[in-house]
């Protein structure tokens, strides 16, 4: 262990031993450096002096705070403080009640604050307040749809408040092929990733249920160790996602088993 890191894991057990440091996650929770108290927090849960709390949502509220603390203006802060707490870390807790939460999931909550911090900074740039957002919102969204769809979320939750006036938000676009795949070039794509020993497994065996099954990616990723079988796939909606291996047996005889994502 370094010598740095184990000064500070020495510096944090000495304050909790003496009490300077409540043995508490809110204690631990203003400690840095934030690595060693993640990992010193973990310990402490693994060996039952902490109550078990979701490793995902713990690292979303020191981010959170992190993040709030950068935003100079008082009433945007506010209210991201507000939303954060009413709506998202509600949302997480509930999700985390059934499961450990992914980072994925933290990760979409992110961009939910990051892109409500943005819309508020646009209305204090322009002398505006969201209480009097009166404007329509597609140009701010049409610029960088994508990036910014993240603060509909937030939009959604003022006007449900009656922080905001209730406005139309733009809807999804979702963009398409202007025409179907061929059934020759299907076969030749399908072909390529049977019998290509240069792409990796995983690929391979991803297109090819996208081939056949006209599946989306999003739908194959969450099979699990029973939906696949020999001649068989089974399309879940809500699975834990596994890596699948196959074995070559020629096109319509490829035999199809998994082994859980490390």
């Amino acid at each position: 262990m370094p010598s740095g890191v184990q000064d500070n894991v020495v510096r944090l057990l000495r304050g909790l031993a003496a009490g300077s440091i409540p043995l508490t996650h809110d204690g631990l929770h203003q400690e840095t450096p934030w690595r060693t108290v993640v990992h010193l927090r973990d310990l402490l849960m693994d060996s039952g002096v902490l109550p078990r709390v979701d490793r995902q949502l713990l690292l979303y509220q020191r981010w959170l705070a992190e993040r709030l603390a950068t935003v100079e203006d008082p009433e945007p802060r506010r209210l991201l403080q507000h939303f954060a707490t009413w709506h998202q870390m509600r949302r997480l807790r509930s999700k985390a009640e059934k499961g450990p939460l992914g980072r994925s999931q933290t990760n979409q909550t992110k961009q939910e604050i990051t892109q409500a911090g943005a819309f508020l900074a646009r209305l204090v740039g322009r002398g505006r307040t969201i209480e009097h957002c009166r404007q329509a919102l597609d140009p701010w969204h049409t610029e960088k749809l994508a990036t910014r769809r993240p603060a509909q979320t937030f939009l959604r939750w003022c006007m449900r408040t009656g922080r905001m006036p209730r406005l139309v938000l733009p809807p999804q676009v979702v963009s398409q092929d202007e025409a179907p795949l061929h059934q020759h070039h299907r076969l030749v794509v399908l072909r390529r990733v049977l019998h290509d020993d240069s792409l990796p497994l995983w690929a391979r065996i991803a297109a090819t249920l996208v081939l056949l099954y006209a599946q989306p990616v999003t739908r194959i990723v969450l099979l699990a160790a029973n939906d696949v079988v020999e001649g068989h796939a089974r399309f879940p909606q809500r699975r834990r996602a596994h890596r699948l291996r196959a074995a070559k047996r020629g096109c319509e005889g490829a035999v199809l088993s998994t082994t859980t994502r490390g």
